[in-house]
């Protein structure tokens, strides 16, 4: 799956120019062709919020894209591997925002508005990004987008790792804080999940997006409150 992980402090941002090629039946090496492939998706991820997952066929992509089914079928072999095409480059837009978070250098010395900045821009990211809310509301239902999901994870708790190290004093390795940041990680994954669910309910999602930051703040607290007694 397309991630974006530094490598020697440099900033490796996710290609929107050169989509990941895992899902393709034939790998596109021309411009054209990868136009063509970014083409189809935007198409799909309309499709999405239009439609919803499960009326999506490849006949009525090819039909909204203006393209015969054909040449649909010469990127990708069926619908799975379309919509997972699109899990994909929500995946890799996702870590671009993380990491443009990160360059961003933010005040580290007021670290719990730093989660409350994170959690709302996790938020604001799942209902504004085209197609990610009928995708990942209903993930686990997908093995691969599961699996594509838990190894972008693992990414985002690295980046985290990098963050948030030196906000608990007595912490003198950063490895010391990888378990941490993908309980982090895997905890904020999981209750947005639940707030996608339930986003009808305004007031219930906004004190699930509220109960998330108590919750993650009271953690990191416990971890530095621990190294001070």
């Amino acid at each position: 799956m397309p991630n974006t992980k530094k490598q020697k402090g440099a900033r490796v941002p996710a290609s929107q120019d050169k989509p990941d090629t895992s899902n393709l039946r034939k790998s596109p090496s021309q411009k054209r062709a990868i136009e063509r492939v970014q083409y189809i998706l935007d198409i799909v991820t309309g499709l999405l919020d239009e439609v919803g997952t499960e009326a999506i066929t490849t006949n009525l992509i090819a039909q909204k894209a203006g393209i015969p089914i054909g040449s649909l079928y010469q990127y990708f072999p069926n619908k799975h591997a379309i919509i997972s095409a699109v899990g994909e480059r929500h995946l890799a837009r996702v870590n671009d925002m993380v990491l443009n978070f990160i360059d961003s250098k933010p005040d580290m010395s007021n670290w719990e508005s730093l989660v409350d900045q994170l959690i709302d821009a996790f938020a604001r990211f799942y209902k504004t990004e085209p197609g990610f809310i009928p995708i990942w509301s209903n993930k686990n239902l997908d093995p691969q987008l599961v699996s594509i999901d838990r190894e972008n994870n693992r990414a985002i708790a690295d980046f985290l790792s990098n963050l948030f190290f030196g906000v608990i004093p007595w912490m003198k390795k950063k490895e010391e804080m990888t378990v941490m940041s993908r309980i982090m990680v895997e905890v904020t994954d999981s209750v947005l999940s639940r707030w996608l669910r339930e986003r009808q309910d305004q007031a219930l999602a906004d004190g699930i997006l509220q109960e998330l930051k108590t919750m993650l703040k009271a953690y990191l607290n416990y971890y530095i409150q621990r190294g001070e007694k």
